[in-house]
């Protein structure tokens, strides 16, 4: 486990594989729903620092990230992404990252916290550099 930002953190690989799972845009807000764990913990809010703030900042972060990390993979290795991709950004997003989409599987998600209503589903998309 490595805590950093993701767009800067030195990665020691090689590794074998990388899985992820990284903000929905516009599905959920990721920086309102934890500002109670700011608050609580005295911490400081760093809200323009953080992945997923517009759409083309989020395509821009993201694909920075996963091209990191591709980079550290072992010839072979694989990048699991999963994520509920309703705006289709992933395509043009591992293309920027320099990856290749290999298979994208859909996940009913069943067990999910709190009242929500409807059925919700996410993909897991796996990519290779």
């Amino acid at each position: 486990m490595l805590h950093g930002d993701a767009r800067e953190l030195a990665l020691e690989g090689p590794f074998d594989g990388v899985v992820t799972s990284p903000p929905y845009p516009g599905l959920i807000d990721y920086h309102e729903q934890h500002a109670y764990a700011y608050e609580l913990l005295g911490l400081e809010r760093r809200d323009s620092e953080e992945i997923g703030r517009g759409v083309k900042g989020y395509c821009d972060d993201i694909a920075a990230v996963l091209a990191r990390a591709g980079r550290a993979l072992r010839p072979g290795g694989k990048i699991v992404v999963v994520v509920n991709d309703r705006r289709g950004l992933y395509d043009g997003i591992l293309t920027a990252a320099g990856l290749r989409l290999e298979d994208r599987l859909l996940r009913h998600v069943n067990r999910r916290t709190g009242r929500r209503k409807g059925e919700f589903y996410e993909e897991v998309l796996i990519a290779t550099p």
